[in-house]
């Protein structure tokens, strides 16, 4: 086997040429292939992280009624049964972050808005997300605070700053109205332009106070362990709670039209990868067959002298392996310091094109996912064509006519 592999190898470089410049093709192709994947794959990533850390977490608990009419009127009570819960699968439980996420306008001298106000444990939700690093005026507020903290979108929007003070008015518990004058305490700048358009914070406290909800949430962020045991987990809170008044649901639940809009986005450079893809078989397949056409006398005569078929045949199939791979590997081995250069450093957008983004509500960046997944997907996609490829000079060499071969 060793000979058979020594001899593929410098049959490779009888015209290097040849090998180089479909290497070289391949190389190419590979590159191109991850660094549109991964782009595509760290955008949505980087969307679904922001999401999860900033609005809905990896499991929420919620009441029966809240995620089809969300009110404070299905908002649940935390009692002995859901804390027993928790105690019990503590050991796969990395934290919880209680939430009061309601609807309320707000007003200043002359503007009035709809906006998210979100009543949080301000610990708890430091655990969860930078939301208390990212303070672009005054300071985030505390447990014990009656002030709030205002995204800098809706602040610009309302024309407020810290110091200023909001009017809140809302709907509180079993119909009671909730209103109150409120201090700024902070501006928050937010990663998603959508909430950073319409979020106001306040202590979880002062939030059940102004809901006449006291003891009471809107939802129970759940973090587990490990994220990709979201389901698993989910799964073994829904066979221990009270699902008549309680409801459980993971990200992929709250987030099932993104979801399905990236699956959408996914296929479509799917398809752009494939005809890529397309092009650089045909190119290989051009190679191996040009190979086969200047060397059927050869074989011929290798045949004449004792070589099997089979051997002759082994020999073609891993040149075609060899010269794929070859520059497969040549192509992963570029795009890695690429990858991880803008996975640390990602592209910032700027103009129409930023703008755009962000009215869709993304982040107007370009990071890249450095996912082995990525790599491996790419070196998989490559094998397979080679292998693919390959068998062609194989079926070619049992076929051969050796007459007519030595004759030419």
């Amino acid at each position: 086997m060793n000979l058979i592999i020594k001899m593929a190898w410098r049959n490779l470089w009888r015209n290097r040429r040849r090998s180089l410049i479909t290497m070289s093709s391949v190389l190419f192709a590979v590159l191109l292939a991850i660094f549109f994947y991964s782009m595509e794959k760290g955008s949505y990533e980087r969307m679904i992280d922001n999401m999860v850390r900033y609005s809905t977490g990896y499991i929420q608990i919620q009441d029966v009624l809240f995620e089809d009419e969300p009110s404070m009127d299905h908002s649940m009570l935390v009692d002995e049964h859901i804390n027993g819960i928790l105690e019990e699968l503590d050991d796969r439980i990395d934290f919880s972050v209680p939430r009061i996420n309601h609807f309320v306008l707000v007003a200043s001298d002359r503007i009035t808005r709809s906006a998210m106000l979100m009543g949080i444990d301000s610990a708890a939700e430091a655990r969860l997300n930078d939301v208390s690093d990212r303070i672009t005026a005054g300071s985030f507020i505390e447990d014990n605070d009656k002030d709030i903290v205002v995204a800098q979108g809706l602040a610009e929007v309302l024309k407020v700053v810290t110091g200023d003070t909001l009017v809140l008015i809302s709907q509180g518990y079993q119909g009671v109205s909730a209103a109150g004058l409120y201090r700024i305490k902070g501006i928050v700048d937010l990663h998603i332009p959508e909430m950073n358009n319409s979020t106001i914070y306040m202590a979880l406290p002062e939030a059940q106070w102004f809901y006449n909800a006291q003891d009471r949430l809107t939802s129970l962020v759940i973090m587990p362990e490990n994220p990709q045991h979201t389901r698993q987990l989910a799964g073994d809170i829904s066979e221990r709670i009270d699902t008549e008044w309680y409801r459980i649901l993971t990200y992929e639940e709250m987030l099932e039209d993104l979801l399905a809009l990236m699956q959408f986005d996914i296929a479509g450079t799917m398809v752009l990868l494939a005809i890529l893809y397309i092009v650089i078989a045909f190119g290989l397949f051009g190679t191996m067959l040009t190979m086969l056409l200047e060397r059927k006398k050869e074989f011929a005569m290798l045949m004449a002298l004792g070589m099997k078929r089979a051997q002759l045949a082994i020999i073609c199939f891993i040149e075609a392996i060899i010269i794929s791979l070859t520059g497969a590997f040549a192509g992963i081995l570029v795009a890695i310091p690429f990858v991880v250069y803008f996975y640390h450093h990602p592209v910032q957008l700027s103009g129409d094109f930023a703008d755009a983004m962000t009215g869709y509500g993304f982040e107007p960046i370009l990071p890249l996912s450095p996912d082995p997944v990525v790599f491996v997907s790419q070196a998989m996609v490559v094998l397979i064509i080679s292998i693919i490829i390959g068998m062609y000079p194989v079926y070619s060499v049992f076929r051969l006519d050796m007459v007519k071969a030595r004759q030419k």
